[in-house]
């Protein structure tokens, strides 16, 4: 399934936060979101879902136009996984995972057997099915975050959203949630931070700055050390792994 959005404009105050974006995110690949902080990034995620109205645009899923459909209906394409999820009452992880079964049941049926399957099978593949009967409060953020991504799947989305995915998580669990998202060979996008994450885990990056897009592309092709130097600042340069990989080293701001 394969992501298109143009022309999406949304000012604040008259200041424009996303001002003409535009970018595809191919179909079963993985496409990273870049850009400083209040680049619009963020934003931009929650225009898919609805969160926020932008004064233009349009998105389409494999050409159908997300703002003709209901919340409901959306739902039930697109799952966001959010950076922090804070729960404040004591909820165990399978019930947080079966709330992303709430868009295919009708208003005020419970949870069913199918259900149930599903939200367990949605915790194994995010490898925390052991974490089933556990209160999501006595977990560490590794183990929250696939929680959250394993409710998102239970969605059955066709477009799965993450926001600062890795955000307060330490390398090991950051790694594991990098390499599980490339794994599931769902159409993803996701806001990032870590410009080598991007290089080593994305198929597709899409960079912005003051609310626009400024590259798009192959990440080793886009993040050149010249525009990291125009967009982040900061000088770089690309180095090789002993595995021959392709790393990203800064060294120090920008004159």
């Amino acid at each position: 399934m394969s992501v298109q959005i143009t022309g999406v404009t949304w000012r604040l105050e008259g200041r424009a936060i996303l001002d003409d974006v535009a970018l595809t995110a191919p179909a079963g690949g993985v496409t990273g979101i870049l850009g400083p902080n209040g680049s619009g990034k963020s934003s931009l995620l929650r225009t898919l879902v609805g969160a926020l109205d932008p004064d233009a645009g349009a998105w389409l899923l494999d050409g159908e136009d997300l703002r003709r459909l209901t919340r409901r209906e959306r739902a039930r394409r697109l799952a966001l996984v959010e950076q922090e999820a804070p729960t404040d009452v004591a909820l165990r992880a399978i019930d947080v995972v079966l709330l992303g079964r709430t868009p295919h049941r009708s208003r005020w049926s419970a949870d069913s057997r199918e259900d149930e399957a599903l939200a367990r099978e949605a915790l194994r593949r995010c490898g925390a099915l052991e974490l089933a009967g556990r209160d999501v409060a006595t977990l560490s953020g590794g183990e929250r975050q696939r929680v959250h991504l394993a409710r998102a799947l239970a969605q059955e989305p066709r477009l799965l959203l993450l926001d600062e995915p890795t955000n307060h998580l330490d390398v090991a669990a950051q790694l594991n949630l990098l390499r599980l998202v490339a794994d599931l060979q769902i159409t993803s996008v996701l806001v990032l931070h870590d410009l080598n994450q991007a290089l080593r885990w994305c198929d597709h990056v899409v960079v912005l700055d003051a609310g626009r897009v400024v590259a798009a592309g192959d990440p080793a092709t886009v993040l050149t050390p010249d525009l990291i130097a125009e967009v982040y600042g900061v000088r770089a340069e690309v180095v090789r792994t002993a595995l021959g990989e392709p790393v990203l080293a800064f060294s120090s701001p920008v004159d």
